[in-house]
């Protein structure tokens, strides 16, 4: 079976990731309303973001040297292990045991997701890795077979009503969507990735 995982909140802590962002502006005199515009609250048609864009922009403008937003951030990035859920890489060793396909289907500016991917280390368990720049359910996937499991309501929403084979949600505590409903109750809902892992024992 295809399993397709989003990435952020979902297989790693994107909130505390954040935060460590926000850091990295306070050290340089400024607040967190620098990094207001994120990928998730930018409309599909806008540009999405790119953290070494942004740094190295805010360095031109405010006329900080771009080696005090570089600097912190490749040391963030030395430690993104640290965001990776405590769950995650259970659950993921779990799935390819049973001999599944697995890929990560992330959504956001690819070369901001490809770093925080390559530096979590998860690489290995993946056949391969999808960066959607689009919605995920207007992509060429093969939905009718596939499982996903993902936090953002709009995804889960879009992946039910593409046919998808099974939808998951994952509702982890200061995840993005965690106070959000579905409209959709025959999607599955689960605090954790180990709770899922749980519900798949018993009933795959």
């Amino acid at each position: 079976m295809n399993y397709y995982l989003d990435f952020d909140y979902t297989l790693f802590d994107t909130h505390a990731f954040r935060e460590e962002l926000y850091k990295i502006l306070e050290q340089n005199g400024l607040d967190k309303t620098y990094l207001a515009l994120t990928p998730e609250q930018k409309n599909n048609e806008q540009k999405l973001l790119n953290i070494r864009e942004l740094f190295t922009n805010l360095s031109i403008s405010k006329n900080i040297p771009i080696e005090s937003f570089l600097v912190p951030l490749d040391e963030l990035y030395s430690r993104c292990e640290e965001f990776v859920y405590d769950d995650t890489v259970e659950f993921l060793k779990y799935l390819k045991s049973k001999n599944h396909k697995l890929f990560i289907l992330t959504w956001g500016e690819k070369e901001f997701q490809k770093e925080k991917i390559k530096a979590s280390k998860l690489y290995d368990f993946f056949d391969e890795i999808i960066y959607a720049e689009q919605l995920k359910y207007t992509l060429s996937i093969d939905y009718t077979n596939g499982i996903f499991i993902d936090d953002s309501i709009r995804d889960l929403e879009g992946l039910y009503n593409q046919k998808a084979k099974q939808v998951y949600r994952i509702k982890r505590k200061n995840g993005k969507n965690s106070k959000k409903e579905l409209n959709i109750k025959e999607i599955l809902e689960f605090n954790s990735l180990k709770e899922l892992q749980e519900h798949l024992e018993k009933h795959t």
